[in-house]
């Protein structure tokens, strides 16, 4: 206990040397930095969002999209993971690209992934609530329905951070025993109950296509990475906590590192369980709910109500890291006036330390996005698309800033190698037509995302460009009043 108290006194410390004073309180260790992160990423709510997206792409080609994701995240991990050790502030991104470059192109950076948290929260909620659904009526439930209860898990996630980060942290480690366990024995037991001597293991070459009937094509493979893309995100949750982690320099980096690899060795044996114990890939990929027939086929019915139980459990966890990185996010872009309302949504709740206004906002944007979107598919690949471009933007940021972080020409092609991979998988997500039900337009969420920018462009020439000229916006040590400590 001293020696934590020692080591909050000098990361207080540390942070009074960036300009900021010590609103947030400290609470989270090791295992929870680690727990926010591997919850957040959580490889049973995005393989169980996403699994037919996907599977209707490539069918068990997924295998091979999720360790191409893999790969780019790992690159991606490792630029900012240096990131995190030079910058351990609440708001990472934007904290991040505005003190290597400037305000203007950290408040960009930090818009893109404001819009990533706000869009992919909804999604997680979303998912428990159909997960719920599939409890409560086997048969199915009405959209409307499914909608409604998503926004009763919203409220709920909400309320929890309203009390304090302890609990929240206390449920999402909770979470994270649930989700790692569980995973684990779902994939031993889809392997043990393998027929091996009947297995076929060149089903794991198979890239067919439902919608053509043929072999995937380059924009089927392309769209197929929109599970993997958008599930081995959120990391960097560990880093946006930083305000409230003891020893973070140490600790979230590593908590970066370990969740991003184990979830994404975990993700990929559990995907060719999942294969493998797929009878017939085209009947399979005609089902609504593919990845529900697949279990209920091997476990019968009442295991798989034990495995839905922890994949609902997992999903409620991954909604607490959810919410708890938009709303540090949110805060420290408000903290720095870059936003409307700055100085309510910066407002820290004085008995539980907690940016109670930046929750509430969260709260109610989601609620309006699943009332009045309601398509799943949409949200997430907006999702997907604001993240990979704010990863782009913090990753030329730290190219921009050359030597200044670490030199090396190793860590030169790493941030080059992460940027191209960035872009790429923007590219791969917004170019190939895509169908999404209920929508006619082919070429919906890369419209979604121009829409996000060009709302993120209005409230930038509108209120913040002017703001950081006059020096009352920004990152204290780089407004033109000089380094001032702020709240």
């Amino acid at each position: 206990m001293k020696n934590h108290i020692s080591t909050d006194e000098q990361d207080a410390g540390e942070l009074a040397r960036f300009g900021y004073k010590q609103q947030l309180q400290r609470s989270l260790g090791s295992f929870s930095s680690f727990a926010i992160a591997f919850s957040l990423i959580s490889i049973s709510t995005g393989i169980f969002a996403n699994f037919r997206h996907g599977f209707v792409q490539v069918g068990p080609g997924i295998v091979w999209s999720w360790l191409v994701v893999m790969g780019g995240q790992t690159l991606v991990v490792l630029v900012m993971s240096r990131l995190a050790v030079s910058f351990p502030i609440a708001g990472y991104g934007y904290q991040w690209s505005a003190r290597l470059v400037n305000p203007h192109f950290g408040f960009f950076t930090g818009w893109l992934l404001l819009v990533q948290f706000l869009t992919g929260f909804p999604v997680v909620c979303s998912a428990l609530a159909s997960a719920l659904c599939a409890f409560i009526w086997p048969e199915g439930a009405l959209p409307m329905t499914v909608a409604w209860i998503t926004t009763v898990v919203i409220l709920l996630v909400a309320l929890i951070h309203l009390f304090g980060m302890r609990l929240a942290a206390w449920l999402n480690n909770t979470g994270v025993y649930a989700e790692l366990f569980g995973v684990i024995a779902i994939t031993i037991a889809l392997y043990a109950l393998l027929d091996w001597r009947g297995v076929n293991l060149s089903k794991l070459a198979g890239h067919g296509n439902f919608s053509s009937g043929q072999s995937a094509g380059f924009s089927a493979f392309a769209l197929s990475l929109l599970m993997g893309a958008w599930c081995l995100t959120g990391f960097e949750a560990a880093a946006d906590l930083a305000e409230e982690t003891h020893d973070p320099r140490r600790t979230v980096p590593r908590a970066m590192l370990t969740s991003l690899l184990g979830s994404g060795l975990l993700g990929f044996l559990l995907l060719v369980g999942i294969v493998l114990s797929i009878d017939d890939v085209r009947a399979t990929q005609g089902q609504d709910s593919p990845l529900i027939s697949v279990l209920q086929e091997r476990f019968g019915p009442h295991w798989l109500l034990a495995a839905l139980v922890v994949v609902a459990v997992s999903i409620f966890a991954c909604a607490i890291a959810s919410m708890a990185a938009a709303s540090r996010l949110l805060f420290s872009l408000s903290r720095d006036g870059m936003l409307p309302g700055a100085r309510w949504l910066s407002r820290i709740d004085p008995h539980r330390s907690t940016p109670r206004n930046a929750v509430i906002l969260v709260w109610l944007l989601s609620t309006a996005i699943v009332l009045l979107l309601r398509q799943t598919d949409l949200i997430s690949s907006v999702s997907a698309v604001a993240g990979y471009l704010g990863y782009a933007g913090i990753i030329l940021a730290a190219l921009l800033a050359g030597p200044l972080v670490v030199p090396g020409r190793g860590w030169t092609l790493l941030r080059w190698l992460a940027l191209m991979w960035a872009l790429s998988l923007v590219l791969a997500l917004t170019l190939p037509p895509t169908d999404i039900p209920g929508w006619n337009d082919k070429y919906l969420p890369a419209k979604a995302m121009a829409f996000a920018l060009l709302a993120g462009s209005a409230v930038y020439f509108g209120l913040i460009k002017r703001r950081i000229r006059e020096g009352i916006a920004g990152p204290p040590q780089l407004s033109d009043k000089g380094s001032e400590t702020r709240p």
